[in-house]
């Protein structure tokens, strides 16, 4: 399932090292990334804080996907590395809007019946519901603006696409709703909760209890789903 880690309660948890291996895997030897590269072959880097949010999607201790949410009101991506695809354009930058970073499933995987890729984008839908995440900042091809309007999240261009370090990129907005989910839900044959949380696990927007916004996990069976 996917479970979440706020800052140092990946390394208390045993998964970092597994997570900075699985994003050098992914990021620098399969998609090429290659100013990512480290010799000890660990992808990290400024931004994994204390304030990072880590979404990891495992089976058994085995990794199949990773995503990362950087809090807009701090440094992130979009604000110290590459400013410029915007154009010099403003974007939200607020506690509710978060940076949706290093997104990445495992090719062919499966878990709990369900393809990797799917539970990933539903668990990500699920988190910003039960956290009040309001909005996601985007820096992606526009692959996955197709993906995320034909699930009914509601996505707005914030400036023009532009090639950036040889790949089309486009940065948006795109704002998760109950409909959305549903609509991941429905899509990838997911019938329950796919977030896997810790007693106590701390809403990294408000700081209280995080609980799920899904009536019960998902099982890999046909079944209704409610909705906290």
């Amino acid at each position: 399932m996917l479970r979440y880690f706020k800052g140092s309660s990946l390394q208390a948890s045993g998964f970092a090292e597994r997570v900075w291996q699985f994003r050098h895997r992914h990021f620098v030897e399969r998609f090429g990334w290659e100013a990512l590269r480290k010799p000890d072959c660990r992808e990290t880097d400024i931004f994994d804080t204390d304030e990072a949010v880590h979404l990891v999607l495992e089976d058994d201790g085995v990794i199949l996907g990773y995503s990362r949410l950087l809090a807009t009101n701090a440094p992130h991506l979009l604000s110290d590395v590459y400013p410029e695809i915007m154009g010099g354009r403003d974007y939200p930058c607020e506690k509710s809007v978060y940076e949706w970073t290093r997104c990445v499933a495992e090719p062919g995987a499966r878990l709990c019946g369900v393809e990797a890729s799917h539970m990933l984008l539903t668990g990500v839908a699920e988190f910003c519901l039960s956290a009040g995440i309001e909005a996601l900042i985007v820096e992606t091809h526009p692959k996955l603006v197709n993906l995320l309007v034909s699930n009914l999240w509601d996505v707005t261009p914030l400036a023009a696409p532009m090639v950036y370090d040889g790949a089309l990129v486009v940065p948006i907005l795109a704002v998760p709703s109950p409909a959305a989910l549903a609509s991941h839900h429905r899509g990838a044959g997911i019938n329950g909760s796919v977030l896997e949380l810790v007693a106590d696990a701390s809403n990294p927007v408000t700081g209280q209890t995080l609980t799920t916004c899904v009536g019960h996990a998902h099982t890999g069976l046909v079944a209704e789903v409610s909705y906290a």
